[in-house]
């Protein structure tokens, strides 16, 4: 760590980084630059970002998000330092301080600092941060996401024929999560009946890993994994944020390149895939309903907080005729440049009857073309990732 360490603070009391603010003063030998968010996923997104040095979580008692932060963090910033800042009032008095300690350590936290925070130890904390060297970067493998605002835009087709395009290149080192809990069809359209789903992942969230996750994938031909949908709505229940969010981290930590298809309604498991997401494919159609509504998830999406930089436009379906919107009237509808063209092609629809990828029946069509630039840019995210160090 230099001088001048990059701390992000996170947790939902505001006297928090007064007091590492206050504290940082009386350290002469420390010109740290802090920046603060109160929420968990504003948090993840921070550390993503800004890359920083250190990471102060506040501890509130809530393990899922405490769990949640750590292991993304360790993920995609894995040369961040994370330390949990408790105050012993937080916790029930049947719990000791040494057992929260401990169980924090199991999920991963590195360090801790009691409240208030005071200069004495913050300064015996940083010492010990700065004489430790940074840790082997770990390889991460990319997220990409097909979302939209309604069903049948396609989505799930450009979803399932870009990760089997992934898949050729790279055999076995691409996953295609079905998120689209509720009306997952990625396995009708790969010709697959997976035995385990997600719900299986759900049923086993305490023993999951990055072997369970291999394990509850199904093959196919191409070289693609698929971790299935559930089989019903009732089954989908079981999958909340907290799953969703521990099956893409294993994921990408078990697999090059993770795909997630989704459900069209922007809820918690869907903000969830989005915060763990490197790049994010929109799909819609050159028709004015359609147009609208994705305008306004892009509209929502911003005051969110999803980067725009993170984000594509997919075109789907694409043909040119009288009366058709075009690609800049579909641009200034939504307000961002259209990314990617895919061609309408009615033979889509009998790859999909047949269970064939329409990018392994068709090579040579424009549709196959128009994805295999999808699946290079999302290949691009992943060169440019650092690549880990040995240890």
């Amino acid at each position: 760590m230099t001088a001048t360490p990059r701390i992000l603070i996170v947790g939902p009391d505001r006297t928090l980084p007064q007091e590492v603010e206050a504290a940082l003063t009386s350290i002469d030998e420390v010109r740290a630059v802090t920046h603060y968010v109160s929420d968990i996923r504003q948090g993840i997104e921070s550390a993503r970002s800004r890359r920083p040095d250190i990471a102060l979580i506040e501890m509130s008692g809530d393990d899922a998000h405490l769990r949640l932060f750590v292991e993304e963090v360790r993920s995609t910033c894995p040369e961040t330092a994370i330390a949990a800042v408790f105050h012993p009032s937080t916790f029930s008095e049947s719990a000791s301080e040494s057992d929260v300690v401990i169980h924090a350590l199991r999920l991963g936290v590195q360090d801790f600092l009691r409240r208030p925070v005071s200069s004495t130890d913050l300064r015996q904390f940083l010492h010990r941060r700065m004489q430790r060297s940074k840790p082997t970067q770990a390889a991460a493998g990319t997220v990409a996401t097909v979302f939209a605002n309604k069903g049948g835009v396609g989505k799930t087709t450009v979803s399932t024929n870009l990760a089997v395009a992934l898949a050729r290149e790279n055999p076995g080192r691409v996953l295609l999560i079905d998120g689209s809990l509720q009306l997952g069809v990625c396995a009708s359209l790969l010709d697959l009946e997976p035995e385990r789903t997600l719900t299986d992942a759900a049923r086993e969230r305490d023993r999951l890993d990055e072997t369970l996750i291999r394990e509850l994938a199904i093959g196919h031909a191409s070289g693609l994994h698929l971790l299935a949908a559930p089989r019903d709505a009732v089954e989908a229940t079981r999958i909340d944020d907290e799953v969703i969010s521990r099956v893409i981290t294993l994921a990408r930590r078990a697999f090059d390149t993770v795909i997630v298809d989704t459900f069209p309604m922007l809820d918690a498991v869907m903000m969830a895939v989005l915060d763990l997401t490197d790049i994010a494919y929109l799909a819609t159609e050159a028709v004015v309903p359609t147009l609208r509504g994705s305008a306004q998830l892009m509209g929502t999406l911003d005051q969110l907080g999803i980067p725009r930089e993170r984000r594509r436009i997919v075109l789907n379906r694409y043909a040119t005729f009288d009366g058709n919107q075009k690609p800049d009237e579909v641009a200034k509808r939504l307000g961002q440049p259209v990314d990617h063209i895919l061609p309408y092609d009615r033979k889509l629809l009998i790859a999909a009857n047949s269970g064939e990828p329409f990018v392994l029946k068709y090579p040579r069509k424009p549709f196959t073309r128009a994805i295999g630039k999808i699946a290079a840019e999302v290949n691009a995210i992943g060169a440019a990732r650092p690549i880990a160090e040995p240890a």
